[in-house]
């Protein structure tokens, strides 16, 4: 063997041994790469998951707020309504008072008063949604009206229209909500 045939086994020998020592470092950058891609596929899975979650969580924190506004509204409301209907029998007695006040006393001082008081009562009930349930020549309708006696007529239009109203009642209406505070308490004509 020559020397040139010599250099050219070694100059192989040298290229083969450079591939295989390249193989290697693909094949462990191949797997590093491997590695990475899957760690990075986890990580957009957590991602993914967590924005899920999040979104999840918003809408049952929004929905659960929403209650509790409207358990705050409910709450307001059926207190004002405990409240009122507290006062409601003080309001009856000074409608009955002016009723039961003589025509010639109604320009006293105290029987002005009294209107005044009345007066200023129903005002008040007013700037809270609550009003007078009317009832004089209205059929009875039982959510409003109660019947508590009959009483005969002589007009045939009257029949079974409420003649005359014994106590008044109240309801509380504002936007679509209407709750009955007390019934009319009526006669109804026959």
């Amino acid at each position: 063997m020559t020397d040139k045939d010599l250099q050219e086994k070694l100059q192989q020998a040298e290229q083969e041994n450079k591939k295989k020592s390249k193989s290697k470092k693909d094949k462990k950058l191949e797997a590093k790469l491997e590695k990475l891609q899957k760690e990075y596929d986890e990580q957009t899975e957590m991602l993914k998951r967590a924005q899920h979650d999040y979104i999840n969580l918003k809408f049952d924190f929004d929905r659960f707020q929403k209650q509790v506004e409207e358990k705050e509204k409910e709450g307001e409301l059926n207190s004002l309504i405990s409240s009122v209907k507290k006062f409601l029998p003080f309001v009856e007695d000074l409608r009955k008072s002016l009723d039961n006040i003589p025509k010639d006393k109604k320009s006293e001082p105290l029987a002005q008063w009294v209107q005044l008081v009345y007066d200023n009562f129903l005002k008040t009930l007013k700037s809270m949604n609550i009003k007078q349930i009317e009832a004089v020549w209205l059929e009875p309708d039982s959510l409003l009206h109660e019947p508590v006696s009959v009483q005969p007529v002589e007009d045939k239009k009257m029949k079974w229209k409420i003649v005359q109203e014994f106590e008044r009642g109240f309801i509380y209406k504002k936007d679509d909500k209407q709750v009955v505070l007390n019934t009319s308490k009526v006669i109804v004509g026959q």
